[in-house]
C-alpha cells in the first residue's frame, strides 16, 4: 500500500527546485487522511508522515504543533501549480511539495507596520542610486585599498533584492498615478517602458550583481502565494510587472554557449535560470485566477497592449509551453531511456559551486556570489543534452502521448494564461490572427488519444458536479486498488481543452477522425442491415438533382438520407452525363449557394451600411430551407470545398451555438451602432423630445412594414436615461437573435446534424469562416511552385525545366493580385486558398498533345486543380491563349 501510495508522486510532474526562505523549520506533518466533508468517505489514517504521496500532501508550517492526533485534514489546491494538497485545517501556512511555494491563509500585506518597506521602485529611482554609488567610488577605503566594484554597487544590490523579494514594495512600483482608489478597465496604472528602462539599466552596469540581486529577489517574493479570493486584480500587479522583463525569453533557450563566448549579461546561466524560475512562478499565479473576475481586467489591460508588445506576450508563452514539450518529444522519440538505466547527460544551468576562476572572472560573478554564501540559488533546470542539439529530432518522429504530458502543471498554467490573451485578442480594436496563439509543437502530440480522453473523461465528469471530489475519487480508487487503469492515463488537463494552442489542420484531423468513427458504426449498422434485407450496401451519400428544381431536389436528399450525411458525397445532374471526380460536387455547392443567397429567395438580404448578408426577418420561403443551407454548410466542410459567403462573424457564432455580443452588431450595423451609442450623450429631456418607446420596426422584401414590441407592454413605454442600456439591449438583440430565432434554430440544426460532436467544439467562429470560405491571403508563387505535380513529362525535373512551365510561373508571377484570383477561379473553381494555407493546395500542371504546338486554349479541369497546357512556340501566344481561357471563360466554355 505505501510502495503504491508513494508513486503517485511520478504523475504530478516534475519537482520544482528546493526553495530558500527564512521560513520556521518545517516539522513533520501528524495529519491524517481526513476526506469525508469532501467525499463523505469514512477517514483514512496514514502510516506515517513520509507514506504521503507528495503530490497530494503539503509541507506544514504552523504557528503552533497540533494539539490532538486526530486534526481535520483540509484538502484544497496550491494556488501556484494547482496541484492537490492536503493539510491541517488550522495550519495558516503551508508548502506545496510540487512548486516549492508557500501558501499562505491570509490577503496580502497593504502596509507595513514596522516601517521596513523599501522605497518604491522606479527607473528614476534606480538611476539616483547608480549616481550614488559612482560619486561613492571616487573615495577610497584607505590610501593604498580602492572600492571593488562589488563594494561600489553594494548599496544598490541590497536595496534591489529587499524591494523585489518585498511584496508590499514591488506591488506597489512602477505606478502612473501615484495612489488609485479601484481598478480600472481601461488601465492596469502600470508604467510598462519603465519597468523596461529599469531593467535595461542594470543590464548596462559594469557588474551583474545588482541585476542577480533584483531577479532572486523576485523568485524568493513569488514563493509566498497568498489564498484568498482573488477579485481585485490589483494584487498581482506584481506578477504583471515581472513579466515585462524584457530579456525572459532567453531563459528558454536550450542552445548551449560556451563561457569564453558569453558576452551579454543575459546569457549567464545563474541568470537565465532566475528568469525562468520567475516565468514559471508568474505563469503559475496569473493562471490561478484564470475563474476570478479578476481576470476580466487582465484581459482588458492586456488588450490595450500595442500589437507587436501583445504579440511578444503570446509567443513567449507559447516559447515557455514548446520548452517543456520538447523534453516529451525527446523522450517519446527514445524510447530506450525509459527501458535502460541510462539517463542522457544533463546539463546544469545553474550551478551552486564554482571550480573554474577564469569562467567567473569573465562573468564577473565569482566575488558577487561569494560575498553572500548563506544565500543559495535555484536548483539546476536540467535538460538532457541531445535536447540542446539543433538536429534533435528527424522528420519521421513518434507522436508524444497523453500519460507524458497530461500532468505537466507547467504547460496547463501557461495554456490557461495564454487563454486570457485569447480573451484580449476578441476584444482588441485591431486583434491578430488566430493562428498566432498555434503552437507548432502540438502538432507532435497523439491529438487522437487526446481527444479520445478528454471525450471519456467529460462523459464521467458530467456525473459528478464537484470536480475536486471526482478527481479525489480517482486517488482513492487508485490507493485501494478498485481502478482498472493507472492513475497516468489520468491527465489533470487535455489540449482539446485549449484549442486555440491546436492548428487548424489539427483540428480539422480530428473533426474528420470523429466523423470517421461515427460512420464506421453506422456502416457495420448499415451492412449487418443489408445482410438481413438483402439490399446493396452504398458507402456513398449520393444526390440527385435536377438544375431547374435544385433547391427542392437537394432539400428531399438531405431529408430522405440523414443518417449518410457524413460519408463520400456524390453527386449527378439528371439527365446529364458525368462522373462526380469532384467537379459536380463543386458546382452543385456553387449552384445551391448562389440560389439560397440570391435576392429573389428572400432568405437573407445584403445591409448596405456593411456590406454583409444577414437573415430577412420576414422570410418568404419555409423555414426549412435554412436547415437545408445549415446543411450545405457542414457538407462543405467535410468535403473540404470552399464558398462564396459574405456574411459576418455573428453568423458562425450561430452555427456553433454562440452567443452573439453588441460587437457583432456593430460590425453588421455600423451606422445604427453611433446612432445607439449617441443616445447615451442625451439627458432625459431630450430623450422624451425624441419620444422612444420600447418597439421596433422593420420591412419585409416587398417593403411593408411591421413593428414588434420589445417588451410586453413597450408600445407605451418610454425610453429613459435609467433604461436607455435595456433599450439598447432589446433592440440589438432584437434583430441578432430574438426576432430570427426560428431562422436560426432551422440554420444550426442543420449545420449541426451534419457535423455535430466534440470536434466541432475545438473550433472558434472565426476558424469555422475560414474554413468555408478559405483564406484571402496574397498567393506565394514559390510555396505553390513546391506543391506543384506535373504530368506529361518524364520526371518533375524535366517538367520544371521545360519551357513551357517557366513560361508558365513567369506568367503568374507578373500577374495583378486580381488576375492570380481569376486563375485560381479557372484553375480550382474558387478565388480562395485553403484554410490550412497555399502549402495544402493540390495544383497540378499537365501537358496536352504530347508537346505539339496549336492553336487551342489551355484546358482546367477542376475536379483535380488541373490546368493543362499545349506546347506553344512563342511566349506571346501561349500569353496570348491563357489570357483569352482565364478571362473569357465561363462554366465549361466560352463566355
Amino acid at each position: 500500500m505505501l510502495k503504491r501510495h508513494k508513486s503517485l508522486s511520478a504523475t504530478r510532474g516534475p519537482k520544482s527546485a528546493p526553495v530558500v526562505s527564512n521560513l520556521e523549520e518545517v516539522p513533520k506533518s501528524v495529519s491524517h487522511w481526513k476526506l469525508k466533508d469532501v467525499l463523505k468517505l469514512p477517514s483514512q489514517k496514514a502510516a506515517n508522515s513520509e507514506s504521503q504521496s507528495p503530490g497530494l500532501s503539503a509541507n506544514l508550517i504552523v504557528t503552533a504543533p497540533p494539539t490532538a492526533s486526530s486534526e481535520e485534514t483540509t484538502v484544497g489546491r496550491c494556488n501556484c501549480c494547482a496541484a492537490l494538497l492536503t493539510y491541517p485545517s488550522k495550519a495558516q501556512k503551508f508548502r506545496c511539495s510540487i512548486c516549492n511555494s508557500t501558501n499562505v491563509s491570509s490577503k496580502p500585506p497593504t502596509e507595513d507596520p514596522k516601517n521596513e518597506v523599501p522605497h518604491l521602485i522606479s527607473s528614476k529611482y534606480i538611476k539616483k542610486l547608480i549616481d550614488a554609488c559612482l560619486r561613492d567610488a571616487e573615495v577610497p577605503l584607505s590610501e593604498d585599498r580602492k572600492k571593488s566594484i562589488h563594494e561600489v554597487f553594494e548599496p544598490l544590490s541590497t536595496y534591489l533584492y529587499r524591494a523585489f523579494k518585498s511584496y508590499i514594495c514591488l506591488n506597489n512600483s512602477f505606478r502612473i498615478k501615484k495612489s488609485s482608489k479601484k481598478a480600472h478597465y481601461s488601465t492596469s496604472n502600470l508604467d510598462l517602458d519603465d519597468i523596461r528602462n529599469a531593467f535595461g539599466m542594470l543590464l548596462r552596469l559594469p557588474t551583474k550583481r545588482p541585476l542577480y540581486n533584483a531577479l532572486c529577489g523576485a523568485s524568493e517574493g513569488l514563493k509566498r502565494v497568498y489564498i484568498f479570493n482573488q477579485e481585485d486584480p490589483r494584487a498581482l500587479l506584481r506578477v504583471l510587472i515581472l513579466l515585462e522583463i524584457p530579456f525572459l525569453p532567453k531563459c528558454l533557450s536550450t542552445q548551449v554557449v560556451d563561457a569564453k563566448m558569453i558576452r551579454s549579461m543575459v546569457d549567464v546561466p545563474e541568470i537565465k535560470a532566475l528568469c525562468y524560475d520567475i516565468l514559471k512562478r508568474c505563469l503559475g499565479i496569473l493562471a490561478y485566477c484564470h475563474n476570478s473576475s479578476s481576470n476580466n481586467y487582465y484581459a482588458s489591460w492586456f488588450s490595450k497592449f500595442p500589437a507587436q508588445d501583445f504579440s511578444n506576450k503570446i509567443d513567449l508563452i507559447n516559447l515557455y509551453i514548446t520548452f517543456h514539450l520538447k523534453k516529451y518529444f525527446y523522450v517519446a522519440n527514445n524510447p530506450q531511456l525509459s527501458r535502460s538505466k541510462s539517463v542522457p547527460t544533463a546539463v546544469p544551468v545553474m550551478r551552486r559551486r564554482h571550480s573554474n576562476d577564469e569562467y567567473l572572472d569573465t562573468l564577473n560573478l565569482k566575488e558577487d556570489l561569494d560575498m553572500d554564501a548563506s544565500r543559495e540559488v535555484p536548483e539546476p533546470l536540467l535538460l538532457p543534452l541531445q535536447l540542446l542539439s539543433a538536429k534533435h529530432h528527424k522528420p519521421s518522429e513518434t507522436k508524444i502521448n497523453i500519460h507524458q504530458y497530461g500532468n505537466d502543471w507547467h504547460i496547463k498554467t501557461a495554456a490557461m494564461v495564454l487563454n486570457t490573451f485569447l480573451k484580449a485578442n476578441s476584444i482588441r480594436e485591431h486583434s491578430i490572427d488566430l493562428s498566432s496563439f498555434y503552437n507548432s509543437l502540438v502538432d507532435f502530440v497523439n491529438m487522437k488519444l487526446d481527444f479520445d480522453t478528454w471525450q471519456l473523461d467529460t462523459k464521467k465528469s458530467q456525473s459528478t458536479v464537484d470536480p475536486l471530489r471526482s478527481e479525489l475519487q480517482t486517488v482513492l480508487e487508485y490507493i485501494h486498488g478498485t481502478t482498472s487503469r493507472s492513475l497516468g492515463e489520468k491527465a489533470s488537463y487535455y489540449f482539446c481543452q485549449y484549442p486555440f494552442l491546436i492548428s487548424l489542420g489539427g483540428k480539422i484531423s480530428i473533426l474528420e477522425y470523429e466523423a470517421r468513427k461515427k460512420m464506421e458504426r453506422k456502416a457495420e449498422e448499415a451492412f449487418i442491415n443489408s445482410l438481413d434485407k438483402r439490399i446493396a450496401f452504398d458507402v456513398y451519400f449520393r444526390v440527385k438533382v435536377r438544375r431547374e428544381y435544385i433547391v427542392q431536389d437537394s432539400l428531399h436528399s438531405l431529408k430522405t438520407n440523414s443518417n449518410n450525411l457524413k460519408k463520400s458525397l456524390r453527386v449527378q445532374f439528371i439527365n446529364e452525363p458525368g462522373v462526380d471526380a469532384g467537379g459536380l460536387k463543386k458546382e452543385w455547392f456553387l449552384l445551391l449557394t448562389k440560389a439560397i443567397l440570391h435576392p429573389l429567395a428572400q432568405m437573407f438580404y445584403n445591409v448596405e451600411d456593411s456590406n454583409l448578408l444577414w437573415f430577412n426577418v420576414k422570410p418568404l420561403d419555409n423555414i426549412e430551407i435554412y436547415y437545408l443551407f445549415g446543411a450545405i454548410l457542414g457538407l462543405a466542410i467535410y468535403n473540404s470545398t470552399i464558398l462564396e459567403l459574405k456574411f459576418p462573424l455573428a453568423f458562425y457564432k450561430i452555427l456553433l451555438g454562440k452567443q452573439v455580443d453588441l460587437n457583432n452588431y456593430k460590425e453588421l450595423f455600423p451606422v445604427s451602432f453611433r446612432n445607439l451609442m449617441k443616445l447615451k450623450g442625451y439627458n432625459d429631456e431630450e430623450l422624451e423630445a425624441i419620444g422612444i418607446t420600447f418597439e421596433v420596426s422593420f420591412k419585409d422584401s416587398f417593403g411593408k412594414v411591421y413593428t414588434r414590441e420589445l417588451l410586453p407592454g413597450g408600445s407605451s413605454k418610454t425610453v429613459t436615461s435609467a433604461n436607455l442600456d435595456l433599450y439598447i439591449e432589446k433592440y440589438t438583440k432584437f434583430f441578432m437573435s430574438d426576432g430570427i430565432s426560428k431562422q436560426i434554430d432551422a440554420l444550426a440544426r442543420g449545420f449541426i446534424n451534419v457535423v455535430g460532436g466534440n470536434g466541432l467544439s475545438l473550433f472558434l467562429s472565426e476558424e469555422i469562416r475560414l474554413l468555408l470560405c478559405g483564406s484571402d491571403e496574397k498567393v506565394d508563387i514559390e510555396i505553390l511552385k513546391s506543391v506543384t505535380k506535373y504530368v506529361g513529362w518524364e520526371t518533375p525535373e524535366v517538367a520544371q525545366n521545360s519551357t513551357i512551365v517557366q513560361w508558365f510561373w513567369e506568367y503568374m508571377e507578373q500577374m495583378s493580385l486580381g488576375d492570380q484570383k481569376k486563375l485560381l477561379v479557372f484553375v480550382t473553381g474558387s478565388d480562395r486558398v485553403p484554410a490550412t494555407g497555399i502549402q495544402n493546395l493540390k495544383f497540378k500542371i499537365s501537358l496536352l498533345d504530347k508537346g505539339r504546338d496549336t492553336n487551342r486554349l489551355p484546358v482546367a479541369h477542376t475536379c483535380f486543380n488541373e490546368i493543362a497546357l499545349y506546347n506553344y512556340q512563342s511566349k506571346q501566344k501561349f500569353k496570348d491563349k491563357l489570357d483569352l481561357a482565364v478571362h473569357e471563360s465561363s462554366g465549361f466554355g466560352i463566355k
